[in-house]
């Protein structure tokens, strides 16, 4: 039998076909979003029906096969499958040891309303890539604490197209989403609430927050030369706003992860298995093949019913076919590329981007967004995002480039070993990373013990 063959490739390129558009729904679902959404279509659609374990298969006469076949041929499957049609969907079956236990993680229950904002307000595939990507990054507080140039390498697109996707995420409720800093997260809300730029509270809110954690008024009032009465009413309505865009939300909801994907170490390598354990074998209802067969007898309102649970349901089962090997190819490669990351350690992630592996498996850079967003892997190391194996890279002197995220766990590490009694200032950090091979700017040290939540050498010394 051959293939199925759905061109990814040309995703965004070609009118959305119903067919097209449930692959890349299926794509976009996590494990257990897939489950829920294969039941509830064995409940909605009586041509499909669970093959239980060791259930015998349903004989089919070669006269009623050949009367299906023609059904189905006389769907217009044309532009997206080729070759002869099966008519079930066997989930690939491991051992119940190879598969792990629902994992609790924490993850922001906010994240589907931002995406639902995301999708009505922009109509264009390549903000809702990026602005997925953005809504995928915030942590806990709803702050986005990785760099805009990050986000361009990883996805290929110009600095100020994430610039851009980033200031309408910042017109999402809740106020303040997507800010870089309590700063900007405060200004946003201000300027939401129709304050201006030359306003008193948006200057204090950019500049003297310092001061007025400090109730230091009297410097505020003597910059900006107003009074103090004047700068204690912009702080109370300062103060009235959300410093944290998650805070009060219940930020975060406990889920329950099942990994998308398990990773074995064997003999010759890894071995990489998409998780498949809980969900139903699919196939045709011999009942509703025999109906066909005598089709004659139908009216035209049951012939057109049947026809079309018959096209939702081989729809169904060759979309989940196309997303077991599009999922199976895009973790197959990501391990290739991070073998050294899950050998040895954070120190050989090495950059990656969605361009690169687009280019390396033939599917749309949009496509492979939808495979990686809210999968998991559990490897030997651990449970990890697909997403986590995205990251820009810094040159190195070798013309070996390396990973941002390494960069970052190597001034964690170096953090965590110093004296504490003689604590290691930033510039000292980027002169260790400078014999290392690794040249950056005090600056970025700066940003990267920011986004690691790490106090600044004078605040870290223990006496």
């Amino acid at each position: 039998m051959k293939e199925l063959k759905i061109d990814l490739r040309v995703a965004l390129k070609q009118t959305l076909t119903p067919q097209l558009y449930q692959l890349l729904k299926l794509l976009q679902m996590p494990y257990l979003e897939l489950e829920q959404t294969v039941r509830n279509e064995l409940i909605k659609n009586p041509l499909l029906e669970e093959q239980k374990e060791l259930e015998e298969e349903q004989e089919t006469t070669p006269q009623l096969e050949q009367k299906l076949k023609k059904e189905v041929r006389e769907i217009d499957w044309a532009e997206f499958f080729q070759g002869e049609y099966n008519y079930y969907y066997r989930p690939v079956q491991y051992l119940k040891e190879d598969i792990p236990e629902k994992v609790p993680v924490t993850q922001p229950s906010i994240r589907d309303r931002l995406l639902e904002q995301l999708h009505l307000n922009t109509g264009k595939d390549q903000t809702r890539i990026v602005g997925e990507y953005i809504i995928d990054s915030l942590n806990d507080e709803g702050f986005l604490d990785i760099d805009i140039k990050e986000i361009s390498d990883v996805l290929n697109v110009s600095e100020s197209m994430v610039l851009d996707t980033l200031r309408l995420v910042h017109t999402f409720d809740p106020p303040g989403v997507g800010s870089r800093n309590i700063e900007e997260c405060l200004t946003i809300q201000l300027y939401q609430n129709g304050y201006e730029e030359s306003s008193i509270e948006i200057k204090i809110a950019k500049d003297f927050l310092k001061e007025v954690g400090s109730k230091q008024f009297y410097k505020i009032r003597k910059q900006l030369r107003v009074s103090e009465m004047r700068v204690k009413e912009a702080v109370e309505i300062i103060s009235s706003l959300n410093p944290k865009p998650f805070r009060g939300l219940g930020s975060s909801d406990i889920r329950y992860i099942v990994p998308d994907l398990i990773m074995k170490e064997t003999e010759d390598g890894y071995e990489i298995m998409v998780n498949e354990t809980t969900i139903p074998s699919l196939r045709i209802n011999n009942y509703y093949k025999e109906i066909l067969y005598e089709k004659e007898s139908l009216l035209k309102e049951e012939k057109e019913f049947i026809r079309q649970k018959l096209n939702s349901a081989l729809n169904l089962m060759r979309g989940l076919e196309e997303r077991r090997r599009s999922i199976l190819k895009v973790a197959r490669f990501i391990v290739e590329k991070q073998k050294g990351f899950f050998e040895v350690g954070f120190s050989q992630l090495v950059p990656l981007t969605m361009q690169r592996v687009s280019e390396a498996v033939g599917l749309h850079e949009s496509t492979i967004s939808r495979i990686v967003q809210g999968k998991y892997i559990d490897t030997p190391r651990g449970l990890f995002e697909l997403r986590f194996f995205f990251s820009g890279g810094i040159s190195r002197e070798n013309d070996v480039d390396i990973s941002t995220r390494t960069v970052k766990e190597r001034v964690k590490v170096l953090i965590e070993k110093e004296d504490k009694k003689h604590p290691l200032e930033d510039r000292e950090i980027v002169e260790i990373l400078d014999k290392e091979g690794i040249h950056i700017a005090r600056r970025t040290v700066a940003k990267y013990r920011k986004q690691l939540i790490l106090l600044p050498a004078r605040l870290r010394k223990e006496y």
